[in-house]
């Protein structure tokens, strides 16, 4: 009787002590200030996004919040979209996209994959600047200032990454119960380009919103560095190697087949190779230096710098969150 109480008596522990091990690693703290608290606003998607024929029929389905950051001195536009079925009690892992300004009509087509059971319910969320963004994001302006993309994925790439981690991501976690520890941060180009700066600078952060990253054709570290002051990929790499002695991030680096083909044109008729292809096999080969094993490679063939993202997104959830996904935690 004894040993029968004893083993209750541990069972029970077990159980407390998961259940707080599952809330510890689920909570997040959040440094936004009262300013950025106040500035933050709900609303159903405005009529200026609704060009996008997908989203019109998917408006109903997905929330806008608009939230501006003292640190960037910018406002962002977030869109969220829910499971079919959300379930307040459930944890649920965050996909979450940047450069909203193309990804919103993504929401409307990943959506459904969810109410065909491709993946598992997963909480949908894109970081998009505030609105009349649509042509320019690359260039320069008038007065010599770099814009829009360039300054939040280049020029400001650490204080980007700070309001995602220690703002965006806790506040998502505030709404809903998110499984910070199956969560995604995907870019493409330049968002690329920001997303090798993301993982090679986590370390740095309390908060550890994701565990998966989508690096869809990172921009050439020579193209930006020919005009402005980049980040330097190896030097980044070499120093989050001296502060860790393993990368435990997985990422996923992909690009299209024909991006190397193709030329960036950044001022009038300045063009200089893509080379992504060139620069992801440097990484690899980087990578394979530091033994890293949590890498996989993906380059679409036939496609060029733009037509692959759209299967890469289904493909991406269904890698981390299939509905048949065995390696599901």
């Amino acid at each position: 009787m004894f040993i029968m109480r004893k083993l209750c008596f541990l069972m029970i522990l077990l159980i407390i002590c998961s259940c707080n091990v599952k809330q510890k690693k689920n909570k997040m703290v959040n440094y936004m200030t009262e300013l950025e608290r106040n500035s933050i606003l709900f609303s159903e998607v405005s009529p200026k996004q609704r060009y996008y024929n997908e989203v019109v029929n998917a408006a109903q389905y997905i929330q806008e919040m608009s939230v501006y950051d003292e640190e960037l001195e910018a406002a962002y536009i977030i869109h969220i979209t829910l499971p079919p079925n959300y379930d307040k009690e459930i944890f649920y892992p965050m996909y979450m996209m940047t450069d909203g300004i193309w990804r919103l009509s993504d929401h409307a087509e990943l959506r459904p994959m969810m109410v065909n059971n491709e993946i598992e319910d997963i909480i949908l969320v894109s970081i998009g600047l505030d609105y009349e963004i649509s042509e320019g994001l690359d260039q320069e302006n008038n007065d010599g200032n770099v814009t829009l993309r360039l300054k939040e994925f280049v020029v400001k790439a650490d204080l980007f990454l700070c309001f995602i981690t220690n703002n965006l991501a806790p506040y998502m976690g505030e709404l809903y119960n998110i499984d910070y520890n199956r969560s995604a941060l995907m870019g493409h180009s330049l968002g690329g380009y920001f997303i090798h700066y993301a993982v090679f600078n986590s370390d740095k952060y309390e908060n550890q919103p994701f565990q998966y990253y989508v690096m869809a054709s990172p921009t050439n570290i020579e193209i930006v560095n020919n005009y402005f002051s980049g980040n330097d990929f190896i030097g980044i790499e070499t120093e989050y190697f001296k502060r860790n002695r393993v990368l435990t991030k997985e990422i996923y680096v992909t690009a299209g087949e024909r991006e190397d083909d193709e030329y960036f044109g950044l001022y009038g008729n300045n063009f200089i190779p893509y080379a992504m292809l060139t620069g992801i096999e440097n990484f690899k080969s980087r990578m394979e230096g530091y033994k890293v094993k949590t890498i996989e490679y993906k380059i679409y063939e036939g496609a060029d710098h733009s037509s692959f993202v759209k299967p890469m997104l289904r493909e991406s959830l269904i890698k981390y969150y299939g509905a048949n996904n065995d390696s599901k935690i």
